[in-house]
């Protein structure tokens, strides 16, 4: 089992079969750290979530080098969904990046909803 040490920023649990992984700091380290955790459990976890809500934009360098990994790992695109929106810069084509939609009146919804985009009468965000 890989363990993650917590000066590296990235922490990690399982629920329901599926692997949910949380950064603080997104840099080469990290990145690593991610990869290493997504191919350990890859075989026992359905789904992988990474949490990306609290990092600053990823540097260009960080981001290009972890997608290029992302897509030469044998690991299914869509198993993988990124939490936030610093996840576009994360993702490559099939990934899925989850979001807090913005309530009508322009605030965060409070009851922490994640559009996925398939709401039923989604006014999340326009769909064009």
């Amino acid at each position: 089992m890989i363990r993650t040490k917590p000066e590296q920023n990235v922490s990690h649990r399982i629920s329901h079969h599926n692997l949910h992984i949380t950064c603080t700091a997104f840099d080469q380290q990290q990145a690593n750290a991610v990869m290493g955790l997504m191919q350990a459990f890859n075989q026992s976890c359905k789904r992988i979530f990474i949490d990306v809500r609290d990092i600053s934009k990823p540097g260009y360098h960080v981001a290009q080098s972890f997608k290029k990994a992302l897509a030469s790992c044998s690991i299914a695109p869509q198993q993988i969904f990124f939490k936030g929106s610093e996840g576009f810069d994360l993702a490559i084509n099939g990934n899925r990046v989850l979001i807090h939609a913005p309530a009508k009146d322009g605030r965060q919804k409070s009851k922490g909803h994640v559009c996925c985009g398939r709401c039923k009468n989604c006014h999340c965000h326009s769909h064009a």
